[in-house]
């Protein structure tokens, strides 16, 4: 039994000094469940408010009241006024909020216009105007708008019907359904018959506001409420888009997996020490700057082309456009690529071994790319996530693969911020790399 133990706590100190082992057992799993758990199950408020456009030209009492039950959502943020270059704060109209969203400041713009509700209106009238960029992100704000219209407005179901009821009608054909509607819920549930007449005749604002835990939206009403609640939704970017999700999500995967075999390219310095060929190399007229940069320049020319590759299989399988826009999609994958192996040299040059540089590298790529959008859009992470995912070079990468293949973004557009950004971290990311090669002498 001794022999056991020692045997054991032989294990257990060869574990606690492999400074890579710890990691990968603790550290990465407790940081992705942090991430899952701020998206899935993070509790009341963990979760990030998705900004949304929200626009009332309606100036009627129940638009305010659905605008102020908009602005007390969980998941969404309204936004209601915009800034200009000069600092002028206006309020947001009809058309700033169309071209922001297709500009791709925001992702949805809800309007009620001004016919949105009347004393002779048959039905509530929105205009929607949304750019599905992230799969998710547009779902869960089309669901929550309809979950806070049809659980806020079943009050005012029995007035808009009787609208209805007006315009197919006449006025004294409707007068008299009025009058047998309310008879028969009287007789058959007991129902106060003046009430149900006052409630198909005006608005009784106190009782809609009411709160009332009662009160449910389920798929039963929904066919009824689509003829009184109408939506004109309009699609404003990557409607000619053939297949959207793949198009969407390409760009993310693309980049994680650039990562980990540009990382693995530079931590490959590592393999060549040990095999005794940098020894061999520098016997040779070769000096250590000429040989980074050589391994530089295999890792960028490898690495765009290992993304036109995924993106070429993304054509032939998926029908992703990947030729509209070439020139600057082969730009941003030259860009990326030089940002990805700099930060693989980062890793490399302060690594102390090749097992070492792979559990780093494997540890800020799976987190990079958690944060950075490659996963889940960065919208849905709290506020103090998507702060932190802005200093990510996945985050740029994708939101730049995002604007190539989704929005047809030009070559200007591109140039900042995404362009600027990811060079700027392949430039910064180079010098530390070189700074570090020279004091710790990897090579």
């Amino acid at each position: 039994m001794k022999n056991i133990f020692l045997l054991f706590k032989k294990d257990l100190i060869r574990f606690s000094n492999d400074k890579a082992a710890v990691m990968l057992t603790f550290l990465i799993p407790a940081v992705l469940i942090v991430i899952f758990g701020s998206i899935f199950g993070g509790g009341s408020g963990s979760r990030g408010k998705i900004p949304i456009i929200v626009v009332n030209d309606s100036g009627v009492e129940i638009a305010d009241f659905l605008v102020s039950e908009i602005d007390s959502s969980s998941s969404l943020r309204s936004v209601k006024t915009f800034t200009d270059e000069n600092g002028i704060v206006t309020n947001i109209s009809e058309e700033k909020a169309k071209e922001l969203v297709q500009n791709g400041s925001y992702p949805a713009a809800l309007v009620l216009p001004q016919n949105f509700f009347s004393d002779s209106s048959t039905s509530l009238n929105f205009k929607y105007y949304y750019d599905p960029r992230n799969e998710i992100e547009s779902q869960l704000i089309q669901g929550t708008i309809q979950k806070t219209v049809f659980t806020k407005i079943p009050k005012i179901l029995p007035l808009l019907m009787q609208k209805q009821a007006e315009s197919f009608l006449g006025s004294s054909e409707a007068d008299t359904f009025k009058t047998d509607i309310a008879d028969l819920l009287s007789s058959k549930f007991g129902m106060d018959k003046d009430e149900i007449i006052k409630s198909m005749t005006t608005l009784d604002m106190t009782q809609l506001t009411q709160k009332d835990e009662s009160d449910s939206s389920t798929s039963e009403n929904f066919d009824i409420m689509n003829q009184l609640i109408k939506f004109d939704s309009q699609q404003l970017v990557g409607a000619e888009v053939k297949n959207p999700g793949v198009t969407r999500m390409v760009g993310g995967w693309a980049i994680m997996f650039l990562l980990f075999t540009l990382t693995g390219t530079a931590s490959s310095i590592f393999e060549e020490k040990q095999e005794g060929t940098l020894k061999r190399m520098f016997c040779m007229p070769i000096s250590r700057s000429q040989f980074l940069f050589a391994k530089y320049l295999f890792a960028i020319v490898l690495g765009m082309i290992q993304l036109l590759v995924l993106f070429l299989f993304a054509y032939f399988l998926y029908d992703v456009d990947i030729f509209s826009n070439i020139f600057n999609l082969v730009f941003i994958a030259f860009v990326s690529a030089s940002a990805a192996i700099a930060f693989g040299m980062v890793i490399t040059a302060f690594a102390k071994s090749l097992a070492q540089a792979n559990a780093i590298s494997t540890l800020f790529i799976l987190i990079m790319s958690a944060l950075g959008g490659s996963w889940f859009p960065v919208t849905l992470f709290p506020d103090w996530m998507q702060i932190i995912a802005k200093f990510t070079l996945t985050y740029w990468s994708v939101e730049a693969f995002l604007q190539v293949l989704w929005r047809n973004t030009d070559f200007v557009s591109l140039l900042f911020p995404y362009v600027t950004i990811l060079l700027g971290i392949a430039i910064a990311a180079n010098y530390l790399a070189l700074y570090l090669f020279k004091k710790r002498q990897v090579i």
